[in-house]
């Protein structure tokens, strides 16, 4: 089952950072502070809070990530609320709703909405001309198998089935040797 969704100019960004990343988060929003005054911004907890007050914008405020903030952006996203979400997780530390964030990256996918985990991406994504202009993203579904993941599992450890892809055999004496290379080019 497909989906089309269109995002109008004014786009619904979703901004959340762990607190090692929230400095980060920050200094690049600074740079882009014109473009974000024309969507509408969310936030979780802190993070939403900080948004607003270094760059003097409106900012629709949540629960802080692990009080469900992120529960509820995830919940936004079903429900096409929010189209773009940039998320900064800090992997160096270690956090206690880490199964929430990785729920709502998830939702992010399951939807497709535009989504970056890092300071280069957001960057990327604040100068794309598409931010200026509606944007319709396609959303697959697929239907799920019927069986459990059990049973799922149970077939493929039985299954005696030969590859779909059978790749020639290479003797070891017709092996030639591997010379590295990197090719670079123009786009």
């Amino acid at each position: 089952m497909a989906e089309d969704i269109t995002m109008s100019t004014c786009k619904r960004i979703a901004i959340v950072a762990h607190n090692n990343k929230k400095e980060e988060l920050i200094n690049c929003l600074k740079q882009h502070r014109s473009v974000l005054a024309q969507h509408k911004l969310f936030g979780t907890g802190t993070t939403g809070s900080l948004v607003e007050r270094e760059l003097d914008l409106p900012v629709t405020k949540f629960q802080s990530g692990p009080l469900g903030g992120d529960q509820q952006l995830g919940s936004l996203i079903v429900s096409h609320e929010i189209d773009i979400l940039f998320f900064l997780i800090d992997p160096l530390d270690t956090h206690p709703h880490i199964v929430d964030v990785h729920a709502l990256l998830r939702i992010a996918q399951v939807w497709n909405i535009v989504h970056a985990t890092t300071t280069s991406t957001i960057d990327f994504i604040l100068r794309s001309s598409e931010m200026n202009t509606p944007y319709t993203r396609h959303v697959f579904h697929s239907v799920p198998s019927k069986a459990t993941p059990k049973q799922n599992l149970k077939k493929h450890q039985t299954s005696n089935r030969k590859p779909r892809i059978q790749l020639p055999h290479v003797s070891p004496a017709r092996k030639q040797p591997v010379l590295q290379q990197t090719i670079f080019r123009k786009c």
